[in-house]
């Protein structure tokens, strides 16, 4: 798995540059990545957002990836959050940030997960993505053609480098800067090009770095829930939540005739399952944790599915009633599951969401996977994302933040879900809508698990990882003996 990026700073650094001429080579790679049709990561310094918003417009209209590379391409330590925040003002857009030569530190990692950025692609020692700082991935990068502006390297080399990287790295990022390129453009160009092709014949998936990072998300997500289906279907059973929803649910199915229900991110069917007996014809549990798929109780009605809730293989207009409850918290792309619900359900059909709710103190964001990327929200964006679906009411639950002990403490947690006041807020917000519009706005398909085998922290001492870090100061006839190892799984 590869991602092809552009550093697109033009003249900032390099005063002899002509910045026309690096507009130019932002051309050449669209046109050649259309021609081979990838889809690549610009990293834009931010300063060129605000003063040349076509060649933004350019890339996005080929339907590749935006990111920020500084704003002013400060390398000091003491800008390096200032440079985070000028960007993050001249654009909501971005979700990922490349540092300035890969210089960084903390204040980097925690400025960009402050700022609501998701991605940190740099030079790094590690193979494959990983958690750096709360819920952001870090995203390693093999190289680059700065060797070929300093003259350590000629365009040969650099084309032999990617094809050595593929042999033994598993995933990296590989790419190349606008200005560059435009000191030798037919013949760098020319080499860019072969570096594609060299992607094609190895048959390498090519991914953004957002994709890169919402398919590890996922990933992680997949093992950790599969690995404690068991316990964790059987203590949400206990939950005061769980009961409110479920009770909840039972009253919208109550009001369809014989609903088909798809229960996106179902885990073991705990919330949906009940539907059954209220008159449900079908219920399919989709997830993509194989573990929580297993622990369906699946029968002629209740069918456990796997899949991805933004991509989930139902048919189009087949639902009558879709429930995402404790899901849309863990998206990259939350616009997605709209199109998904859009796709899927008819026109009238009822759409039920759960989101947590932000609220003081806020959350740490830290321990395993689903607390480091679970999105907290605020009412104003429920509604925002609702919009795009159709009309319905928010409905705030839990009040406190303990469980209820009793029958007395609980019905004081309903009297309050009944008439909230104002100065307090739920720790969890329930929408439920009706779908109105079946425009959906995004078509890309979303890359299956399976098409990447992510290697976890537990196994990050491998050998491969071994090669990696020290393998150029072992003798040769050792690193011979670990890549064949390697190549024999």
């Amino acid at each position: 798995m590869v991602t092809f990026y552009h550093e697109i700073e033009q003249n900032i650094d390099i005063t002899s540059v002509n910045p026309n001429e690096c507009r130019q080579m932002v051309k050449e790679y669209l046109d050649l990545e259309k021609k081979y049709g990838f889809s690549s990561t610009y990293n834009v310094v931010g300063k060129l957002f605000q003063e040349q918003p076509d060649v933004i417009q350019w890339i996005l209209e080929e339907g590749h990836e935006v990111a920020f590379h500084s704003y002013n391409h400060q390398i000091k330590p003491e800008n390096y959050s200032d440079e985070i925040d000028l960007c993050r003002k001249i654009s909501p857009l971005p979700v990922g940030y490349r540092s300035p030569r890969s210089q960084w530190n903390q204040s980097t990692l925690e400025t960009l997960w402050e700022k609501g950025f998701l991605w940190n692609a740099e030079s790094d020692h590690h193979i494959e993505p990983y958690f750096i700082h709360k819920g952001l991935v870090r995203l390693p990068i093999a190289t680059d053609d700065y060797p070929l502006y300093k003259g350590v390297q000629n365009v040969d080399e650099w084309v032999q480098e990617f094809s050595k990287l593929l042999q033994y790295r598993s995933y990296f990022g590989f790419g190349c800067h606008d200005f560059v390129t435009s000191l030798a453009p037919d013949e760098r160009l020319n080499a860019w090009e072969r570096i594609l092709q060299k992607a094609i014949e190895n048959k390498t998936l090519i991914v953004t770095f957002s994709e890169a990072a919402d398919l590890f998300r996922r990933a992680s997500l997949s093992r950790y829930y599969s690995r404690t289906a068991k316990n964790w279907n059987r203590g949400t059973k206990t939950l005061y939540r769980t009961k409110r929803f479920q009770e909840m649910l039972i009253a919208e199915a109550k009001k369809l005739k014989q609903p088909i229900v798809a229960d996106l991110g179902s885990g073991g069917g705990v919330l949906s399952s009940p539907l059954k007996n209220v008159g449900a014809a079908k219920i399919y549990c989709v997830d993509n944790a194989a573990g929580m798929v297993e622990s369906v109780d699946s029968d002629s009605r209740i069918i456990g599915w796997l899949g991805d809730v933004t991509d989930t293989n139902l048919p189009d207009n087949s639902s009558d009633f879709i429930i995402c409850a404790r899901i849309i918290e863990y998206l990259f792309w939350p616009d997605r599951l709209a199109d998904e619900i859009k796709r899927i359900g008819k026109i009238g059909a009822t759409y039920f969401t759960t989101f947590p709710a932000l609220r003081e103190p806020r959350p740490s964001n830290e321990g395993p996977p689903p607390d480091r990327i679970r999105h907290y929200f605020t009412p104003d964006e429920i509604q925002k994302w609702a919009n795009q679906i159709g009309t319905g009411r928010l409905i705030g639950i839990q009040y406190e933040r303990s469980e209820p002990d009793n029958t007395e403490a609980e019905q004081r947690y309903r009297t309050i879900e009944e008439n909230p006041p104002p100065e307090l807020h739920p720790s969890n917000w329930v929408y439920i809508g009706t779908i109105q519009n079946k425009n959906v706005k995004f078509r890309r398909k979303t890359i299956p698990l399976s098409a990447f085998n992510f290697r976890f922290p537990s196994q990050k001492y491998n050998l491969e990882m071994l090669l990696e870090k020290v393998g150029g100061r072992l003798p040769k006839s050792i690193q011979r003996l670990g890549a064949r190892a390697l190549r024999r799984g």
